[in-house]
């Protein structure tokens, strides 16, 4: 999958690179986009970036379709159970998820009170993935806090913030080219607390959104910054090289 989707333009070689190593550092992802941006799609991807034979766990509501992935274990909510069974919310299957110490975690779609137990989650493992509707990488924030207060979770804001901004890494951002396309419009990495506030940095950014499909491709660059997580990767010892992260220079910068 991951193959296809740099020829269809949605990625390029060296953010899915990234991204791999991302996962082999096991970090948190957050994946937001408007609906039908191509969250799903997203998630496939980065099982198919799994190496071995760890074990993923995916926690899904009953009326969801599989993530038919190959090394997915599914844990299917039961919210309407028949007579003599338990209801099961999906809160309740995420704080079983670190006693089975998966390799990584999918949660498609928060949306509710599982927005509690996911923040818990971050604190207490990592390989979490989850998707999340929303317009950019500071809304996304904005709704999961707002979730987590709305179902009662007994934690100020700025605990929140504080939590998110040390147990969430990296947040890709989706959209859609003029044509419609999915697409993947930023890579940006969630820092410390300042103004009260977690700090969003931008690694990769597309340009160019309202250009046409055959214009848009290869449009997704890199800002010049490097993560903080980087320091994470070398004691792990996965590498990535340091020119992914060069900022290429202008065609008006080239000339002069």
């Amino acid at each position: 999958m991951a193959e296809e989707l740099v020829r269809q333009g949605i990625i390029t070689t060296e953010v899915l690179e990234f991204l791999r190593a991302c996962i082999l550092a096991r970090l948190n992802l957050a994946i937001a986009g408007p609906p039908r941006s191509g969250k799903r799609m997203l998630l496939h991807m980065l099982v198919d970036l799994v190496s071995g034979d760890g074990q993923i766990l995916a926690v899904q509501n009953p009326d969801e379709p599989s993530l038919e992935c190959k090394g997915i274990t599914t844990l299917r909510a039961n919210l309407q159970p028949e007579q003599g069974k338990h209801r099961i919310p999906r809160d309740y299957l995420l704080t079983l998820a670190p006693k089975m110490h998966p390799e990584g975690l999918l949660l498609d779609g928060v949306d509710g009170s599982e927005a509690v137990a996911l923040l818990k989650l971050l604190l207490a493992m990592d390989g979490v993935w989850f998707s999340i509707i929303a317009e950019s990488p500071k809304d996304a924030l904005s709704r999961l806090e707002n979730l987590v207060l709305l179902h009662g979770a007994e934690l100020d804001t700025d605990m929140i913030r504080r939590i998110l901004s040390t147990s969430l890494h990296l947040i890709i951002q989706l959209g859609k080219r003029g044509n419609g396309a999915p697409t993947i419009v930023s890579l940006t990495e969630v820092t410390e607390v300042e103004r009260d506030a977690p700090v969003l940095r931008d690694i990769f950014v597309r340009q160019n959104m309202g250009l046409k499909e055959t214009a848009s491709r290869g449009l997704l660059r890199p800002t010049g910054i490097k993560p903080h997580f980087l320091d994470r990767m070398e004691m792990l010892g996965i590498s990535i090289p340091e020119g992914i992260f060069i900022q290429p220079r202008s065609k008006k910068g080239a000339a002069s």
